[in-house]
């Protein structure tokens, strides 16, 4: 005499929780992931015709592509006539950084509107130099507070008086 013995368990229930607890998983990583975004490049209405966008940290290729993006919808949305875009907190410059700052000031120039760079750390400024950095056209002040300054001696930029409304 021949017995078999087996155990037969159905998980149609627990691969399935799986798979809609990974898409969850997903979900939530995506959301924080355009979170991030959002407040990585964070564009400041400072007055009437003039924004800044300040960056902090390291910048790669996704990162300049939505500084570009935020720069120009913003220029578009509060139709600025001057951004600033600060650099203070950006470390280190590369070929693929400074390129991207220079795109990002031609295509604001081609909505009418100028670009002030400011916070320019002097290894920073060694580096531009040295990747041989067209900065043509783009005007440059040490830091955020000077390159307001020079905004708002141009004349076109009117300070808020209350609260801001878009």
């Amino acid at each position: 005499m021949l017995g078999v013995v087996g155990i037969y368990e159905d998980i149609t229930e627990r691969v399935l929780a799986e798979q809609a607890e990974a898409l969850e998983r997903q979900r939530i990583i995506e959301e924080q992931a355009a979170t991030l975004e959002q407040v990585s490049t964070p564009l400041i209405p400072i007055a009437e015709g003039l924004v800044a966008l300040p960056l902090v940290g390291s910048i790669d290729g996704q990162r300049a592509q939505q500084v570009m993006e935020t720069l120009l919808e913003g220029i578009a949305h509060y139709r600025a006539s001057i951004a600033i875009i600060d650099i203070t907190g950006v470390q280190t410059v590369d070929t693929q950084v400074a390129q991207a700052l220079v795109q990002a000031a031609q295509a604001v120039r081609l909505l009418g509107a100028q670009v002030v760079l400011t916070g320019i750390q002097p290894p920073i400024a060694q580096t531009m130099v040295h990747l041989g950095v067209d900065l043509q056209g783009i005007v440059t002040r040490s830091t955020l507070q000077s390159g307001i300054a020079y905004a708002l001696e141009q004349g076109n930029i009117h300070i808020f008086r209350g609260m801001y409304t878009s």
